[in-house]
């Protein structure tokens, strides 16, 4: 070996340890820096931090600056997963139980407007029947006073002169009784109209009343919605033990596939000679992969509290393993539909095409 190629070995070998002497530097900088407003290192809070089964510091280069990343692996323990796996559940159950209270209220619905029908029906016929009475007392008291006045005589109906009744009034006289007997005629007959009216359930505003007020759906129409719908009973609860069932088999699986993918919780620092030591990122890594930015709010409050950088790891993971149920898009998607709006109570929904 030449002269020469050892000195290009030896000057190699002392660039190397220069540089992770540099580099080794910037970490043992970074983590005796302190935290702005508080009393604390970033070593002193990150290093052994409750909620990491490990950690670790390294270090590189961006564009010749040094930058140093943090990286927790977050603990998962069996108590967070249990918890996380009841959470599920509970909130699965409550979706059937929402199915379930959907299915009772329409049946408490169908009966309360079957009752309000019938109620409706009764008062109807009470007024109908006093409608009645008062239609054949008017037509009474109108008769009467038609006959009384067919009894009468023109003399009722004018005053005599000094030469007693002369042909000229006893004409006026019988004009004015012909117009009296006319009118009494006419309240007959009005009455009499409204007396059919009564007797064939014809309101007297009926005229003017909005058509849909009449289309109102009877007793005995409500009644078979009701046995419509608890027809559909077995076959409406069938599909609730159905998704039940699909759901909790999809949260396990969830479940299992979370607490298998590592998270991990990945700080950068931005080592400058000029300013402090400070974060310049911090992201959440699952599964190896890059998934989201920490929330800065809460890791500046973590940063400053060693207790509460623990929840926000533990909060973290029980996010993610937290499982998705929206109720609104099952309901909006369960098989069975049952409303007051369906005749027969209950229908397979129709799927959007």
């Amino acid at each position: 070996m030449t002269t020469s190629h050892l000195s290009k070995i030896l000057l190699a070998a002392l660039l190397c340890a220069a540089l992770a002497a540099c580099t080794d530097a910037s970490v043992t900088e970074v983590k005796k820096a302190s935290i702005g407003q508080s009393d604390y290192a970033f070593g002193e809070v990150l290093d052994n931090a409750k909620g990491c089964t490990s950690s670790e510091w390294d270090h590189h280069e961006d564009n010749g600056r040094p930058v140093v990343q943090y990286t927790c692996t977050v603990d998962l323990p069996q108590a967070l997963i249990d918890a996380a796996a009841k959470d599920n559940a509970g909130r699965i159950k409550l979706l059937a139980a929402e199915l379930d209270k959907l299915f009772q209220d329409n049946l408490k619905n169908l009966q309360k407007s079957k009752e309000g029908v019938a109620q409706a029906a009764i008062q109807a016929g009470t007024k109908k029947e006093s409608r009645i009475k008062q239609g054949q007392g008017a037509l009474q008291e109108a008769q009467a006073r038609l006959d009384q006045t067919l009894a009468s005589s023109p003399q009722q109906y004018i005053g005599h002169g000094p030469s007693g009744y002369t042909p000229q009034l006893l004409a006026m006289g019988r004009e004015r009784m012909q117009t009296a007997i006319n009118s009494a005629k006419r309240e007959v007959e009005v009455a009499r109209r409204k007396l059919d009216e009564a007797e064939a359930g014809i309101e007297p505003d009926s005229a003017y009343r909005h058509p849909a007020l009449g289309q109102e759906r009877s007793a005995a129409e409500y009644q078979a919605m009701i046995d419509g719908t608890l027809s559909w009973k077995d076959r409406y609860y069938a599909a609730i033990s159905e998704l039940e069932a699909r759901e909790m088999k999809r949260a396990e699986e969830f479940v299992t596939a979370a607490k298998d993918r590592k998270l991990q919780m990945r700080v950068t620092f931005l080592v400058r000679k000029q300013f402090p030591v400070d974060v310049q990122s911090a992201t959440w890594i699952d599964g190896g992969k890059e998934s989201k930015p920490v929330n800065n709010v809460y890791l500046a409050a973590a940063l400053m509290d060693p207790k509460r950088l623990q929840e926000v790891l533990v909060g973290e993971q029980r996010s993610r393993l937290r499982f998705g149920v929206s109720n609104y898009d099952h309901l909006k998607s369960f098989p069975i539909e049952c409303s007051e709006k369906i005749p027969t109570g209950c229908e397979l929904r129709k799927q959007a095409s």
